[in-house]
């Protein structure tokens, strides 16, 4: 987890939440990318984190999969990053390859906000 110790979005408008799970999900894959070649799971990681500064932007813009849940897709890399905008609060409540079905979504909404 030596990663995802300084995600750190600010906005004035919106809370931004990362539900912990998120990092797992995460870690998971910049280490996947990490086997594969040395220094992937760090451009791995700043993409997601470019990602999540353009959620933070822009969070409408993006299409829902099923409301209230939206999906962003992460830049070069064949990962969503999935998240509900709730009063002022973005919650960001997954990140998971591109091939993974959406029931990963929906056993992530039983989960509390």
């Amino acid at each position: 987890m030596k990663y995802l110790k300084n995600i750190s979005v600010k906005n004035t408008v919106f809370k931004f939440i990362i539900k912990p799970l998120v990092y797992v999900d995460v870690e998971e894959a910049v280490s996947y990318y990490d086997k594969q070649l040395q220094g992937l799971g760090r451009r791995f990681y700043n993409v997601f984190i470019a990602s999540l500064i353009e959620i933070e932007t822009k969070p409408f813009v993006h299409s829902y999969i099923r409301p209230p849940v939206r999906r962003y897709k992460i830049k070069k890399f064949p990962y969503k990053i999935f998240y509900i905008i709730k009063e002022d609060s973005i919650f960001v409540i997954g990140v998971s390859h591109a091939k993974r079905s959406n029931a990963f979504v929906r056993r992530r909404l039983k989960l509390p906000l």
